[in-house]
C-alpha cells in the first residue's frame, strides 16, 4: 500500500524549513560575529601579544638596507654589548627593502648538541622579530641563514656587576676620534641613510640606550647618510665634560667615552628632529 501523499508533502516541507533555518543562522553568525567578540577554540598562546621591547632595557638591532652585501655593516650595531639586569633583552628589525627576507641565528643553533640562544626565523622587510633575553655572560656570534657569508654580527653579554669599572664621579674621560668602528667595550650608534630628510624617525639607531661604565660606555656614531651631521649634547649629568662633534661627513665617525653616570640628551644641530638619549649606569 502506498503512503499518503499528504504525509510526504508535510515531511518535505519540514525538511526544507529546517535547511533554510540552519543556513540562515550560519549566515548571520558569519556576518555578525567578529573574530574579537566570538568565542573560538583557538589556544591562548596564539592570541597573546608578544612582549614589548622597550628601551632602555631592550635593544633593537637593525638590519640595514642592502644588508646581503654589506658584510660587517649588515646589522646596526653589528657588535653590541649587553649587561645582565640592565639591557640584556633584544630584538631585530628588518629595514632591508632590497633583499627582503633575513634571519638572525646564533651560530650554536646550527651545531649539533649545542644550545640555541636565539633564532628569529625568516622575517620580511619592515617586520620585527620577537624579543630575546640572554642571562648567561658570554659572546654570541650570529648570522643570517639566508646570507650566511655576508651577514654576521655578535652579541656580547656581560655580568651586571662589572669588576673593571672603578670610576669615581670626578673621573671623566672624553675623546673624539675618526676610527671606523666602535672600540673595545664600545657601543655603536648609526646615523641612517635618509635621516636628514625623514622627519618621522628619531634619526639615530638606536636612539635610546643604556650603557654601563666599564662594560660598553664608549660610544661611536657612524654617519651612514649622504650628508654631514653634528652630534650636540643638550644636557649632561653634573660633573661630566663631553665634547660635541665637529661636522661628521658621510662614512665618518665620532667617538666619546662617558664615565659619569646619568642621562645624556643630544641632537643634530643641522637637523633638529634628530634626537637621542644615553643613560649611563655605574658598573
Amino acid at each position: 500500500m502506498s503512503k499518503p501523499k499528504g504525509s510526504v508533502g508535510i515531511a518535505l516541507a519540514i525538511a526544507v524549513l529546517i535547511i533554510v533555518a540552519v543556513t540562515s543562522l550560519g549566515y548571520y553568525q558569519f556576518v555578525l560575529c567578529k573574530p574579537t567578540s566570538c568565542s573560538t577554540s583557538t589556544s591562548s598562546s596564539a592570541t597573546t601579544a608578544a612582549a614589548a621591547c622597550a628601551p632602555p632595557s631592550c635593544v633593537t638591532v637593525q638590519i640595514n638596507q642592502g644588508a646581503a652585501t654589506l658584510t660587517t655593516t649588515a646589522f646596526t650595531p653589528d657588535v653590541v654589548t649587553l649587561v645582565i639586569g640592565v639591557n640584556n633583552s633584544f630584538q631585530f628589525h628588518n629595514n632591508d627593502s632590497q633583499s627582503f627576507a633575513h634571519t638572525a641565528t646564533a651560530d650554536s643553533c646550527s651545531q649539533a648538541g649545542q644550545p640555541c640562544p636565539f633564532d628569529t626565523g625568516v622575517f620580511d622587510y619592515n617586520a620585527t622579530s620577537k624579543m630575546f633575553t640572554i642571562t648567561a655572560p658570554g659572546t654570541y656570534p650570529y648570522f643570517c641563514s639566508i646570507h650566511p657569508t655576508t651577514m654576521v654580527g655578535k652579541i656580547v653579554v656581560v655580568a651586571g656587576s662589572g669588576s673593571g669599572a672603578a670610576a669615581s664621579s670626578s673621573s671623566v674621560s672624553t675623546s673624539a676620534s675618526t676610527s671606523n668602528a666602535a672600540p673595545a667595550n664600545g657601543f655603536a650608534i648609526s646615523i641612517p641613510k635618509g635621516s636628514s630628510t625623514d622627519q618621522s624617525s628619531p634619526g639615530y639607531r638606536p636612539d635610546n640606550v643604556t650603557l654601563v661604565v666599564g662594560a660598553n660606555n664608549t660610544v661611536t656614531w657612524t654617519n651612514n647618510d649622504a650628508v654631514g651631521h653634528i652630534v650636540t649634547f643638550t644636557s649632561i649629568p653634573s660633573g661630566a665634560v663631553v665634547p660635541n662633534s665637529d661636522l661628521v661627513g658621510p662614512s665618518g665617525t665620532f667617538t666619546v667615552t662617558l664615565t659619569v653616570p646619568g642621562t645624556y640628551h643630544y641632537f643634530d644641530t643641522l637637523f633638529g628632529w634628530m634626537k637621542g638619549t644615553i643613560i649611563v649606569k655605574s658598573g
